[in-house]
């Protein structure tokens, strides 16, 4: 076997590694707790609930407020603890980014009086990206996106093949409020990592052989 065709080979097990992009599934709902909004009901996530007041070591742009600011920052309904938001004035910025660099399987988040100038960007390993938009929230959360701050829902988004790395929230306008950020992480799939594994090998052991 020619030494191209190996690199061939270890190539295409390589590319079944990284799955082809698909559009992500998406839904709404969740746990309500008292206080705090709505929380991811996926078991085994882990929550990002902002109660620090201040951004995530993996969060740039947007801002953490300890309180409510209606004129340009609303806490989410039933939600009196610290919230993330996203916008154009007092100390918010657009957009507001998240990065994952292992990976994510999914990721949730509470939103409240949604717009539809909001929307939110999901980037995946395999270089694509599909934005959801602030129509099509709302229409998941059964609501209208005109910024009624009395609503609110859990959104919830799950990688449909290649793992999302970055999500971005955009707000060109005041304001995208979100708390209780959920995800969890990606686990390779085993016959693709076995795939992986079997192409480096023989690729290893076609190199020993022309040395």
């Amino acid at each position: 076997m020619k030494f191209s065709s190996i690199l061939t080979f270890a190539a295409l097990a390589t590319a079944a590694f990284g799955a082809s992009a698909a559009t992500p599934t998406f839904s709404a709902g969740g746990t309500v707790v008292n206080g705090a909004g709505i929380m991811s009901s996926v078991a085994g996530a882990t929550t990002i609930t902002f109660d620090a007041n201040a951004l995530p070591g993996n969060y740039t742009g947007g801002m953490v407020f300890a309180s409510g600011h209606p004129g340009y920052a609303a806490l989410p309904p039933h939600d009196q603890t610290p919230f993330y938001s996203v916008g154009i004035t007092n100390g918010q910025t657009d957009p507001g980014t998240a990065t994952f660099a292992g990976g994510l399987k999914y990721f949730g988040f509470y939103m409240g009086s949604a717009d539809t100038y909001n929307s939110v960007i999901f980037y995946s390993a395999d270089h694509s990206n599909y934005t959801l938009t602030g129509n099509a929230m709302a229409a998941l959360g059964g609501v209208s996106p005109n910024g009624n701050q009395s609503q609110g829902f859990y959104v919830n988004a799950w990688a449909s093949g290649s793992a999302f790395t970055k999500i971005e929230f955009h707000s060109p306008r005041n304001a995208f409020e979100t708390d209780n950020h959920a995800y969890l992480s990606a686990v390779p799939e085993t016959e693709s990592y076995a795939m992986l594994l079997a192409g480096l090998g023989l690729l290893a052991f076609m190199r020993r052989r022309q040395s």
